[in-house]
């Protein structure tokens, strides 16, 4: 009994400490997850580089690893030369708002809904909606303007650029050699848990990747069928709205519900700022509209393909992972949860499978 137990405890306990560790290093841990996860992503085309003849010779891997973190980095540069003017052109929308003009605009509904709330005593006499909502949008336009960002921006400058190094190069290294991390991990690993912590990376990995793929393919789709939607309906900004809401699905289930009120945000602002107020009802419901059809697809069809066939979990396991992993550490925790989740599953299965609760949790993998 005493032997058994110990066999219990001390997956536990070892796996507790990794975690302890992981969040007392959380910018290390995060900077190498970023790193493992553009790995993931680049090994495929490092693998079709390598099969490339040029004069009957095949590239080094070396060179395919380097071409392939160049294309990475051309992507992700085209993707912020598109969306950061866009960005900039929203702040510049939003900054030239006449508050007062909505004021007088809205200033006879406005004033029978004051007399309304002073009528059962809701608010004071001396208050009045009208002010209320004009310090209220002030203070919504005045955080859009992004007055701090510059002062933000020279004090991050440094952490930013170090940071942007550090994942740089552990991704080239990480394409150089996909099993590195597997290595380093089995070396600090006791002899007789090898075999066993060999398999879980293994199995975790295959996961793993067919999940990323499957977001990477769920963020492209959601942001092409948002973005047709919102130009179909004539929603401005509708390419900016669109990147944001279907950038918001790498956290899922949540994720369309903030993409959703960003966008409705953004496009009723924009609205404003042009001083069409009689269309600020249609484009609220056109973003809600786009926004809904769109996620019922992703719903029913994406999502069903990614989650339950990719990490081979239950709805219910994810949706309770997202909420503890945005108790834990907010968005980034929401947006790790599944990947957590699915190397926890693994880990207890290999592990602890004599447990009838891992039975149960891992009958599905």
């Amino acid at each position: 009994m005493k032997d058994n137990l110990v066999q219990y405890i001390r997956p536990v306990v070892g796996f507790s400490i990794i975690i302890f560790m992981g969040w007392y290093f959380l910018d290390v841990v995060a900077y190498i997850l970023v790193a493992t996860f553009l790995s993931m992503m680049g090994t495929p085309l490092v693998k079709s580089l390598d099969k490339i003849e040029v004069f009957g010779r095949k590239l080094p891997h070396k060179l395919s690893a380097i071409l392939a973190l160049f294309v990475m980095i051309l992507v992700f540069s085209l993707f912020m030369v598109l969306i950061v003017p866009l960005i900039i052109r929203q702040a510049n929308i939003i900054s030239g708002i006449n508050v007062n003009d909505i004021i007088d605009y809205y200033k006879e509904p406005m004033d029978s809904l004051n007399a309304f709330l002073v009528q059962y005593n809701i608010i004071n006499t001396d208050e009045t909606l009208a002010v209320y909502l004009q310090s209220q949008i002030v203070e919504l336009i005045s955080v859009t303007r992004f007055t701090n960002f510059f002062t933000n921006l020279v004090s991050t400058t440094g952490s930013l650029f170090m940071g942007t190094f550090i994942v740089i190069f552990l991704t080239y290294y990480f394409l150089v050699d996909d099993k590195l991390s597997k290595n380093f991990v089995l070396i600090l690993s006791p002899e007789k848990y090898v075999d066993d912590l060999e398999k879980s990376l293994r199995d975790s990995k295959y996961l793993l990747v067919r999940y990323f793929h499957g977001i990477l393919v769920e963020v492209i789709i959601m942001m092409t069928l948002e973005t047709i939607g919102l130009l179909i309906m004539g929603v401005p900004n509708a390419l900016l709205i669109g990147f944001i809401g279907g950038l918001m699905n790498v956290i899922p289930y949540l994720g369309p519900i903030i993409g959703m009120s960003i966008g409705v945000i953004l496009a009723v602002l924009s609205i404003i700022s042009a001083g069409e107020y009689d269309m600020i009802l249609f484009t609220f419901f056109s973003v809600v509209g786009v926004f809904g059809i769109s996620n019922m697809i992703d719903n029913f069809i994406l999502q069903p393909q990614i989650y339950s066939k990719s990490v081979k979990a239950h709805p219910v396991e994810v949706f309770l992972a997202i909420i503890v992993g945005g108790k834990v550490a907010g968005i980034a925790g929401m947006i790790l949860a599944i990947p957590t989740l699915t190397i926890v599953k693994v880990i207890a299965r290999q592990f602890m499978q004599q447990m009838k609760l891992v039975k149960y949790f891992t009958s599905r993998m």
